[in-house]
């Protein structure tokens, strides 16, 4: 699993905290669009997404 945000903020200096706000908001904007246009998913379509997501987040954590 990821890093939890607080071991993250330990060890990043200032321009990648600014960099990784910069890109989680990006990230919500774009859900909260999704959700308002009725781009959703549910049920096993969304537990299959969540695992990938997981999958690369582990991935690109190493």
């Amino acid at each position: 699993m990821a890093e939890p945000a607080s071991k993250i903020s330990n060890q990043e200096n200032a321009e990648q905290r600014e960099r990784r706000l910069i890109q989680e908001r990006t990230l919500l904007a774009e859900a909260y669009e999704d959700i308002a246009a009725g781009r959703v998913i549910e049920g096993e379509e969304a537990e299959r997404w969540l695992a990938a997501e997981i999958a690369w987040a582990n991935t690109a954590s190493r």
